[in-house]
């Protein structure tokens, strides 16, 4: 029999953070990162007037001014998992010992919460006009998202003979800590070939680093969970691919002097990473305390396996299409046709009233059947009788197509002075309950947001505020997922499912930004 790790299923959800590079309705982030977007309910792929416009449809750079733009979200992921048997009770940390179950009298609470805070995300772009027809712009954002995460280890409780005492948290097969560095330089060219219509390409290049960690079992039996007798594994995995490149096409069309039409499409090539691995074994005591001396009266370092470049991921990211109607109501006498020779630009603070934007939005997340994860064989664990790490660890997620809709808009309170704005999207489930996960939250998601945008010069100050409200995931605790294990006759699975129960997530953010048109 063998013995492996978790590290396989860490590097694998690892990767999945890393694909996630700022998209629409995919379930890999919340829709689009950007001040503008924010506060319109992400309704902007036919109005996209400003320097982002690079990445979410580089057509609308074909009618900008050169300019510059600095935006930064600070964004509060509020994350609980409650986890349940198949027979709908909370599950212990072990069933061959007298720790209390979560819910129990003198247990912790069922429901497992990630630690709070905001998390900082920024994003800078340009637009630099090459001709009345031509511009080209630059972008770097990262994923709209939160890219750093912390659940607990352990859970505290009131032994009742020995007082205050620590559990095994019933979360840690699925996740304990993320931390992500993610960005998506992107150079792009919009063009205008005729009066009124404009088209754009982009050239992509993600890079993503990622530490994470979580559990596994060394060995699995019927019964359920065993941190004790199944030795319990604590596996770091850090993975990073340099070079995720991919494309986006975008197209407008000013069809009437009233109506605007906006499409894009975006492809980008799987993930693919070297993934390193550390494995701590030998990390809780019988009582389920941390074990602050595993290698007692052995060598340091003992139960600690770290192994440069283990395995090999591969994860496939959803390509994603938007197509966008735009009504705006042009303010009388702004809007003048362009002279010879000068740029074809448009300021909807200037020469519009108000505009509503109808947007609708798909991604292919069903491409995402499972991440491949594949260890060299015959990695040893050490600490272990006679480990290795399992050959296979593949992770299925068995997502489906998400289909969106977004509604949003300005209204000019005071030409090329104030503008407010309003929107909110709706996206389709992409995830069946059974599957669910905590790296990502793929139940329906409703967004509402705000904001204002204030003309000072030549520079647009805008702010905004955006909840995102997702449809709980609930399988009653009759979840299909199974934590890694070195139990071979299993097929390298945890007999019992680690994901049954229900997650449950809110996102609130705010953003400022300040784009200078010269």
């Amino acid at each position: 029999m063998r013995r492996g790790s978790a590290g396989a299923a860490g590097a694998a959800l690892a990767a999945m953070v890393a694909a996630g590079a700022a998209r629409a309705s995919s379930g890999l982030d919340s829709p689009e990162i950007g001040v503008l977007q924010l506060g319109r309910g992400g309704a902007w792929v036919a109005r996209a007037d400003d320097p982002l416009a690079a990445y979410f449809n580089p057509a609308g750079l074909a009618a900008q001014r050169s300019s510059a733009h600095g935006g930064v979200h600070l964004m509060h992921l509020g994350q609980c998992f409650t986890r349940l048997g198949p027979d709908g009770r909370p599950v212990p940390p072990s069933y061959t010992t007298a720790i209390p179950a979560p819910g129990s009298e003198g247990g912790p609470d069922p429901e497992v919460c990630a630690e709070g805070g905001l998390f900082p995300n920024p994003q800078v772009a340009g637009t630099l006009r090459v001709s009345d027809a031509l511009a080209v712009g630059v972008a770097v954002l990262g994923p709209h998202g939160v890219g750093t995460r912390k659940w607990p280890e352990s859970l505290p409780y009131t032994h009742p003979s020995f007082g205050p005492m620590t559990q095994p948290s019933p979360q840690r097969y699925l996740l304990t800590s993320l931390d992500a560095v993610i960005v998506t330089p992107t150079l792009s060219v919009g063009f205008t070939p005729a009066e009124g219509i404009s088209i754009g390409a982009g050239f992509l290049w993600g890079v993503a680093s990622i530490d994470f960690v979580n559990f596994s079992e060394a060995t699995s039996a019927e019964g359920g969970d065993d941190f004790s007798a199944h030795n319990d594994l604590r596996t770091r995995a850090r993975a990073a691919d340099l070079f995720i490149p991919g494309f986006v096409l975008g197209a407008r069309w000013a069809a009437t002097d009233r109506l605007d039409l906006g499409a894009w499409l975006k492809w980008q090539d799987a993930v693919r990473a070297k993934t390193d691995l550390m494995i701590e074994s030998r990390y809780w005591t019988p009582a389920g305390l941390k074990n602050e001396a595993p290698c007692r009266g052995e060598s340091p370092g003992c139960n600690v396996t770290d192994e440069k470049g283990a395995g090999d991921l591969e994860m496939r990211i959803p390509m994603e299409a938007k197509l966008g109607l735009r009504y705006h109501h042009p303010r009388a006498g702004a809007a003048r046709p362009s002279a010879a020779g000068e740029p074809r630009v448009r300021d909807p603070m200037a020469d519009d009233v108000f505009d509503v934007e109808l947007d609708f939005t798909w991604a292919h997340n069903s491409a995402v059947d499972a991440i491949e994860v594949r260890f060299r064989e015959g990695i040893p664990v050490r600490g272990t009788v006679v480990g290795t790490v399992p050959p296979n660890a593949d992770v299925p997620h068995r997502w489906r197509d998400v289909l969106g809709v977004r509604l949003g808009g300005d209204f000019v309170v005071l030409q090329d002075v104030l503008a407010l704005r309003a929107g909110g999207f709706f996206e389709t489930k992409g995830q069946d309950d059974a599957d669910l996960n905590l790296d990502f939250h793929l139940g329906h998601r409703i967004g509402v947001g705000a904001g204002v945008t204030a003309r000072v010069g030549p520079v647009d100050v805008s702010a905004a505020f955006q909840h995102t409200f997702f449809g709980p995931l609930d399988n009653g605790g009759k979840g299909r997922l199974k934590a890694v294990s070195g139990s071979a006759p299993n097929g390298y699975r945890s007999v019992q499912s680690v994901n049954g129960g229900r997650f449950e997530s809110s996102l609130d953010e705010f953003g400022m930004s300040g784009t200078m048109r010269f």
